[in-house]
């Protein structure tokens, strides 16, 4: 079963009186996100990413198409039991200490007397906030209070949590902690989606990544898979001179060595007409690869016009 499933998700913002234009945020996205995966939802800003949650959350309706969690409707009370969710900017009661803080949570939702103690207990645990259970929230570090949003999030257990750029404004130690945590729930079979800009925290925790750009979904996969557009590498044997005078036309970057050359191929344009000046002169290629890409470079390729 599927954490998540979008099909045809689409929202519309209808012209005001003053700009009567319509503004399409989201535009036919189609997006199916496992159980059990680390899911990282990526764009620039005004991509649709905060409109795809509000959509997820039923904090809106969308368009067209629409969404479902856990093979329900999004609209479904029955699917709030297994959804946790943290906003980009927390804002907590900050006259409460965090444990009495997590015990009002608790009571709004609905959660048993006989185990919210111990629950409350396990997330201050897992975020790391046991011994600041008892300092007033107003006492906190911003990085503090991050993760007390967070344990408010987790705080029902939830089999799917929903993240709105949980690391923005922490520095590099807060987001460590915060990547310790995401692996933590991850080895607990929980699903995470997790929507951010910060490029570096995504790649070392996601299992797989979309990418929007101006409300449409640009790629979808593994780092893995997506890497496979990257650039293609021919390692091969000394080069004839004339192959070498011919090299540059092709747009090809070459580099030389003792035993050979690599040559580089930024794109399929370019690899076709390598490899056809190669075997015209009958060059052997020794190896050839696909050169990895960073997410950054596959975030970047994706912004490129089609």
């Amino acid at each position: 079963m599927a954490a998540i499933v979008t099909r045809n998700l689409g929202k519309t913002y209808r012209g005001g009186l003053r700009d009567k234009q319509d503004t399409v945020a989201l535009d036919g996205l189609d997006l199916t996100v496992n159980e059990g995966e680390v899911f990282g939802f990526l764009g620039p800003n005004g991509a649709g990413k905060t409109t795809t949650i509000n959509l997820l959350l039923n904090f809106m309706q969308p368009t067209t198409g629409d969404a479902m969690m856990f093979d329900r409707p999004v609209s479904d009370t029955a699917v709030r039991r297994r959804l946790g969710f943290m906003p980009e900017s927390v804002h907590l009661h900050d006259y409460y200490t965090g444990r009495k803080l997590l015990a009002f949570y608790a009571r709004l939702a609905a959660i048993d007397d006989s185990v919210r103690d111990k629950r409350i207990d396990e997330v201050l645990a897992l975020v790391n906030l046991t011994d600041a259970a008892d300092k007033r929230v107003a006492k906190y570090s911003k990085g503090m209070t991050q993760r007390m949003g967070l344990a408010q999030a987790l705080l029902g257990d939830p089999d799917l949590l929903i993240l709105d750029e949980p690391t923005a404004s922490l520095d590099p130690v807060g987001r460590k902690e915060f990547r310790d945590i995401l692996v933590e729930l991850k080895a607990r079979g929980k699903t995470v989606f997790v929507s951010s800009h910060i490029l570096s925290e995504v790649e070392s925790v996601c299992d797989r990544v979309a990418i929007v750009h101006k409300g449409k979904l640009a790629r979808i996969g593994t780092l893995r898979e997506l890497s496979a557009h990257g650039a293609t590498v021919f390692r091969v044997g000394p080069l004839p001179a004339e192959v070498l005078a011919a090299l540059p036309a092709t747009g090809a970057e070459v580099t030389l060595s003792r035993e050979g050359a690599t040559i580089r191929c930024a794109d399929e344009a370019v690899r076709v007409a390598v490899a056809a000046l190669l075997a015209d002169h009958g060059v052997a290629v020794v190896a050839t690869e696909i050169e990895a890409q960073s997410l950054e470079q596959i975030f970047m390729s994706a912004m490129e016009p089609a």
